[in-house]
């Protein structure tokens, strides 16, 4: 991704607030988020029985947070 300028707003104590882009950068940020926006959503039930599940994905899902921890 291209790098975009800017230039952080703080407040009185030294607290990021804002941001400042250069107005060209902002409307390419824009074209691209209305392009992300037009595109057409994923239709997930074709999906729908491919996948086998050996276990209870939220089993799964905390056995491996628990082995980062």
């Amino acid at each position: 991704m291209k790098s975009i300028s800017k230039q952080f707003l703080t407040d009185d104590q030294g607290h990021p607030i804002g941001v400042v882009i250069p107005y060209e950068e902002w409307l390419r940020i824009e074209q691209h988020l209305d392009k992300a926006d037009h595109a057409s959503p994923t239709l997930i039930q074709q999906y729908a029985g491919i996948i086998r599940l050996t276990e209870d994905p939220i089993i799964y899902q905390r056995r491996m947070r628990d082995e980062w921890a």
